[in-house]
């Protein structure tokens, strides 16, 4: 089988290795889709992914530095032990069943949360069977939806609400819609791309706004806001000067909900100002965790259930803008580091 491999920050290949076995609980997957992340996956591409040199103890929750044992050394291969970062948005056809299988059959299509690899092999439990209906190419987005929907909930979006969201790549386009979905009479859209603020009026956005163009967008949207500012800002960028600009955008007294990683420390954060005389909430957004108020509810099942549905609801067809064969992943790597205002999903083809 083929899998991934990194030699050093942005050289990456694809090897043959010898396929793995199969255990008694284990299905085996023929690679038909993957996609790659803009976030996680291409700060690991950088080689300045945090979990390099620091870990997340969790019995603490809190992270430290990691010791020489436990720090990344290259070569690293997407099929070594313990390796989850080098993709997880897989989808494909089981080929081969465990004798302890029950529920999935040959010939099922799967989602896993598995790397780029042309084959596969996860617990019969960690395989999600797309229902009737759905594209195998839009189970991709199964993991992006995960994360949106937590999104969503942490928002708390309300009938006839006015929204932002700033940065409109896979997880803004996702939210463009389900903010609709849940509510909002207006969205707003804000981006440095033009391809994406495109692709985001197409998916509802009832304006968009590129900061490269509009000088002022808070005061833009408080304009259209009877003065007010925005119920809602869903900051997706991860990209300190959008935050600051999201504090700027909300009304007083209402959330920001931060989904994006903020690489480094936030040197550039202004919290006096607005954030202050405003009473702005930052909340953040983590697709592992639920609030506690709602987790009776809103359990990890049913939040894959209603993801599931959400496959069949929302427009995904335009925003897969690059299709690229396995073996030229390295490619597909190198455009969106380099070409990223192209790029809204590359998606790996097998």
């Amino acid at each position: 089988m083929k899998v991934m491999r990194y030699d050093g920050p942005k050289k990456v290949r694809v090897e043959t290795v010898d396929d793995m076995p199969l255990q008694g609980n284990q299905v085996r997957i023929q690679t038909m889709f993957s996609g790659i992340s803009h976030g996680t996956e291409m700060n690991v591409y950088r080689g300045a992914a945090p979990f390099f040199n620091k870990k997340n103890d969790g019995e603490y929750r809190l992270f430290s530095a990691a010791n020489e044992n436990e720090k990344w050394i290259y070569p690293v291969r997407s099929c070594d032990p313990g390796v989850w970062y080098m993709g997880y948005s897989n989808v494909g056809k089981v080929i081969e069943v465990g004798k302890d299988v029950h529920m999935l059959l040959i010939g099922d299509v799967v989602y896993s949360s598995s790397p780029h690899q042309s084959q596969v092999i996860v617990d019969e439990n960690n395989a999600i069977r797309l229902p009737e209906g759905i594209k195998p190419e839009h189970g991709i987005f199964f993991t992006n939806l995960m994360t949106t929907f937590n999104g969503i909930l942490d928002t708390k979006i309300k009938l006839g609400d006015t929204v932002a969201v700033s940065g409109l790549g896979v997880l803004g386009q996702l939210l463009i819609q389900m903010t609709k979905m849940s509510g909002a009479f207006q969205v707003f859209g804000i981006d440095l791309f033009e391809k994406r603020l495109i692709t985001a009026k197409e998916n509802g956005a009832d304006k968009v706004f590129n900061p490269k163009r509009c000088e002022d967008i808070a005061l833009e949207i408080r304009k259209l806001t009877n003065k007010k500012g925005t119920d809602a800002v869903i900051e997706v960028t991860g990209n300190q000067a959008a935050l600051q600009e999201a504090i700027r955008i909300a009304a007083p007294d209402t959330t920001v909900t931060a989904l994006g990683w903020y690489q480094g420390a936030c040197k550039s954060l202004n919290l006096s100002e607005e954030f202050h005389h405003n009473r702005v909430t930052i909340r953040s957004s983590q697709t592992c965790y639920i609030q506690p108020e709602i987790s009776h509810m809103w359990t990890f099942e049913r939040k894959q259930q209603t993801c599931l549905a959400l496959l069949k609801k929302l427009q995904m067809d335009n925003l897969i803008t690059h299709r690229i064969p396995f073996d030229n992943i390295a490619d597909a790597y190198h455009l969106i580091d380099e070409n990223t205002e192209e790029v809204i999903q590359a998606m790996i083809t097998y």
